[in-house]
């Protein structure tokens, strides 16, 4: 009598091998609804990547998912300061490299959770309106529960 394991097994592999790629394109799709949605609400920003918006120059960039760099807090970028939608430097992330700006966090579209400040000196505040409501040194993050509407340095 022939085992039905190898068959049940062919036929696992040929379902993966074709929910996978659906399940990978729609992931895109929802990355590039959720980067058309914060282009259309905040504009001026152009689109630098998969699922990475930037504005002025690139002065504050918006990223849907992040890598690490070499000197970083996290994936926040040497010379950057960063607010999070997830603790512990998780989830979506907003950059900033210009301590003059105005580095409003609303283009995160959720609570700031943990902001970073990668920068080799200073201290990057995070602002409820004009209320300095927590701080972080250079090279180090911080998790909050705080209502943070800018961060600035």
């Amino acid at each position: 009598m022939k085992s039905i394991r190898p068959i049940l097994a062919a036929v696992a592999i040929a379902a993966l091998s074709i929910i996978a790629p659906a399940a990978a394109h729609a992931a895109d799709d929802r990355l590039q609804d959720r980067v058309d949605h914060v282009l259309a609400e905040f504009p001026g920003g152009t689109q630098t990547g998969a699922g990475e918006i930037s504005w002025n120059n690139g002065e504050i960039i918006l990223t849907f998912g992040g890598s690490v760099s070499a000197r970083s807090v996290g994936s926040c970028a040497t010379g950057s300061f960063c607010a999070y939608s997830g603790t512990y430097q998780s989830g979506a992330r907003i950059a900033f490299t210009n301590c003059a700006g105005t580095n409003s966090v609303a283009p995160l579209g959720s609570p700031v959770r943990s902001f970073a400040n990668a920068r080799t000196a200073g201290t990057v505040y995070a602002f409820n309106g004009s209320t300095v409501v927590a701080s972080t040194a250079s090279g180090t993050y911080k998790n909050t529960t705080a209502t943070i509407s800018r961060l600035g340095c």
